[in-house]
């Protein structure tokens, strides 16, 4: 029981709360109106038309979508305080687990963490 209890310390001394509880990842879903579209998370292909990825918690991720004879569309993924941080005030009042929460990125959480981006594509007028 003292190992157990031991171990339990010491990861609460190593990791904060949100990072035990929800981790230090999370999945980002994009999706896209127009078929055959490529789409790139942080500048990696992750498939075409709808992708999922594991990404980081702590950084705005870039969401590009390409198409070609389209116009590429890029955006920045959004973050926002994940309030299971602050349990690590009951821990040690903050002064570690805290910190250590927003150094390893488990104090945020990709919100919202589905996107629809679609190219921007003009249709081709037909010639008579």
């Amino acid at each position: 029981m003292r190992k157990v209890i031991a171990a339990l310390c010491l990861m609460a001394m190593f990791t904060g709360c949100a990072s035990m509880i929800h981790g230090t990842s999370e999945n980002l879903s994009v999706n896209s109106l127009e078929k055959g579209t490529t789409i790139f998370i942080d500048g990696t292909p992750r498939g075409y038309d709808s992708a999922m990825a594991q990404v980081k918690k702590g950084k705005p991720h870039e969401i590009r979508v390409a198409k070609q004879g389209c116009q590429d569309v890029s955006i920045m993924s959004s973050e926002r305080f994940d309030a299971t941080s602050l349990l690590g005030i009951l821990i040690d009042f903050g002064i570690l687990t805290i910190p250590i929460d927003m150094m390893a990125g488990g104090a945020w959480k990709v919100e919202p963490n589905t996107y629809t981006v679609t190219p921007i594509c003009t249709e081709q007028p037909n010639k008579s």
